[in-house]
């Protein structure tokens, strides 16, 4: 149930393109989006194959992996997280849907609750997006994070939602999971 359910996905961190001085100006932080130099190869000094092979190396970023989506305000969640002793990510459930992000890198630039809480929504097919009222950072031992997104229940998901899109954006790296209503249900009703 907490692994492999329709309560639950695994979705792969997207690097987000650098930003080019101008658009690094333009945002006001000029620290942010900086990409790798090209050295002395990029200048075409050295052929052009060189050079070539130079500027694909600037733009390469690598995915840090993969990270678990739990529908953490879901009723058949939290019986297996009680079932096998574990505390639940978030103790507000009534209220809220709570999703859940685990083994999110922690970036070398601080980020907090209110700048992620701006940068995810979830989506619904031809209804506005919603965003999160708060997000929880709780972060772990090793250097990752464990984030709580908590959505008001306002905002109503039915079963007639052919399908909820769950995407955040933290620091650099942009993530999105899609979620089934129709196969998110326990004893006839649909559970979020």
């Amino acid at each position: 149930m907490l692994a492999v359910s329709p309560w639950v996905g695994s979705a792969t961190l997207q690097p987000i393109p650098n930003k080019s001085p101008a658009e690094r100006r333009e945002s006001g932080d000029l620290d942010t989006g900086i990409g790798h130099g090209v050295g002395i190869a990029g200048t075409g000094i050295l052929g052009p194959r060189r050079m070539h092979e130079a500027i694909a190396r600037a733009h390469e970023q690598e995915s840090p992996g993969k990270v678990t989506i739990r529908w953490e305000s879901a009723m058949p969640v939290r019986a297996a997280e009680t079932r096998l002793g574990q505390a639940p990510a978030s103790n507000l459930h009534t209220g809220w849907y709570a999703i859940t992000m685990y083994d999110v890198p922690v970036p070398k630039k601080h980020w907090g609750a209110n700048k992620l809480k701006g940068l995810a929504y979830i989506r619904r097919e031809n209804k506005p997006d919603f965003k999160p009222s708060r997000v929880e950072v709780h972060r772990t031992a090793d250097g990752m994070a464990t984030l709580v997104y908590l959505f008001p229940r306002r905002e109503e998901i039915t079963r007639g939602d052919k399908n909820v899109i769950f995407a955040a954006q933290i620091d650099r790296l942009f993530v999105a999971e899609f979620f089934y209503p129709a196969t998110m249900q326990f004893e006839g009703k649909l559970e979020l």
